[in-house]
């Protein structure tokens, strides 16, 4: 039988061929390689190498009013130096033959309703007055306090964690307003007195 020679160029195209063939199984084995505890090697390598930003969540939780009953109303409007007469006649409050500004705003209704959390935040005091009733503070971010004057039935202590929307108690009959069930609501930002009615449209991350 006569012998044949492969041609030059045979030879190192069955090397090449080989080596691709056992290239690429090592590629689909390593795929599918898993560690002794069941993680999929290629996807943890996935995660460490991905360069895709995450998405920051940058939304501000928007402030709520000290009640959730429609039928509340302003019955006293915060104080204003910069208001007009007729705004600042009608946020004073009278009690015993004087008139206070209003160093808050009076939310009153026909009927009793529940008083809860503008943010969440913590409860560092209540008090017993015979003038305001129970009085409750929440300490928030940014030196923000608010103060709800006026309420019975609180369910909360010091040191108690509240979030927004929580009821704190009820509102009562006061001496400070005579119309029906009221809240005094106040905030005081770095021990300076607020308007509530700005107070609720603000940013909590650019108070300062």
């Amino acid at each position: 039988m006569t012998n044949r020679k492969l041609r030059g160029y045979v030879k190192p195209t069955i090397f090449m061929i080989s080596i691709s063939i056992i290239l690429l199984s090592l590629m689909v084995l390593g795929r599918n390689q898993k560690t002794s505890n069941g993680v999929d090697q290629t996807y943890v390598m996935n995660a460490l190498i991905d360069t895709v930003t995450p998405v920051v969540n940058t939304e501000t939780k928007e402030i709520i009013k000290p009640y959730i009953n429609e039928n509340v109303s302003i019955n006293k409007a915060f104080y204003n130096k910069d208001a007009t007469e007729e705004e600042q006649k009608n946020a004073l409050i009278y009690y015993e033959n004087t008139y206070l500004q209003n160093s808050g705003i009076i939310y009153a209704g026909n009927e009793e309703f529940d008083v809860v959390a503008v943010l969440d935040g913590t409860i560092i005091d209540v008090k017993e007055d015979e003038i305001l009733n129970t009085v409750v503070y929440v300490a928030h971010e940014n030196n923000i306090t608010t103060i709800y004057y006026g309420l019975k039935d609180v369910n909360v202590k010091v040191n108690d964690q509240v979030t927004q929307g929580q009821v704190l108690g009820k509102s009562n009959t006061n001496k400070f307003c005579e119309d029906g069930y009221s809240l005094l609501f106040e905030v005081n930002n770095n021990g300076q007195v607020m308007n509530p009615e700005d107070f609720y449209v603000m940013n909590l991350n650019e108070i300062n």
